[in-house]
């Protein structure tokens, strides 16, 4: 309001300057002050109300603004949480993804293992036969151990007392032979006409005695082991008491 008095006063300062005007009334000059200074007036105001309203929009357009930059806000929080949900799930699935890789592998490598443990496993060869009854046994002679108590592999024949090698492989043979009183054994272990391991057994002193041998054999398939009498030899076989018996067994292919 001062502002506008000043201008009203610096109006009718200059007015009152001006120089007479011979065909003009005598409030010629007072008449013109006061339109100028309505004029001033009606444009003051119109500026105020173009202030105002400019100020009116820049205050709409400002808390406008602000709803869109909190709008904007609650979205990017929006986002951030389903990336956060997005980055737990996709965690979730790879650590799934990589637990089921895992078990499925361990499965697999565990199948593996066991075909080649299937593969790798000894087969069962073995047998045992004993004598049927006390014999007399000629130098050179085969020994037949003709009672047959175990044959797997069906790699023994009682009817030679030979055992015939089906799978190729490392064996272990075992005879165990008893002796007639004040008389002699002597068995030997024989590989494909050969004697690996001999053994010799004096039943002295009235009685009846007992003793054993064994040989380590790495066989071909088709190779041959037996007993044989290297020298005349006299057992005794009493049933559970007095066992004469020829046993093999397959420990390693």
């Amino acid at each position: 309001m001062k502002a506008v008095l000043y201008v009203l006063n610096l109006a009718v300062i200059a007015l009152a300057a001006e120089p007479a005007c011979p065909v003009c009334s005598k409030y010629h000059y007072e008449e013109m002050l006061l339109e100028r200074v309505l004029r001033t007036e009606m444009a003051l105001e119109q500026t105020l109300r173009d202030i105002k309203e400019t100020n009116t929009k820049v205050v709409d357009a400002l808390k406008k603004l602000d709803n869109e930059n909190a709008q904007v806000n609650i979205a990017i929080e929006a986002m951030e949480r389903k990336q956060i949900v997005l980055e737990e799930t996709l965690d979730n699935s790879i650590n799934i993804a990589l637990t089921n890789v895992s078990e499925s592998l361990i499965k697999e490598m565990e199948g593996r293992a066991n075909r080649i443990k299937g593969e790798l496993q000894t087969p069962t060869i073995q047998f045992r036969a004993e004598l049927a009854s006390s014999i007399t046994v000629n130098t050179g002679d085969d020994v037949v151990f003709a009672r047959v108590e175990i044959n797997e592999g069906q790699g023994y024949d009682k009817a030679t007392g030979k055992f015939t090698a089906t799978i190729a492989g490392l064996y272990n043979f075992a005879v165990h032979h008893c002796t007639q009183k004040n008389l002699y054994v002597h068995p030997a272990i024989v590989y494909n006409g050969k004697s690996l391991k001999a053994s010799f057994n004096f039943a002295a002193n009235g009685y009846d005695q007992c003793s054993s041998l064994q040989a380590f054999v790495l066989m071909s398939i088709g190779d041959k082991v037996w007993v044989r009498a290297y020298w005349t030899s006299y057992f005794i076989q009493i049933d559970g008491e007095r066992d004469n018996t020829f046993s093999g067994v397959l420990i390693h292919v």
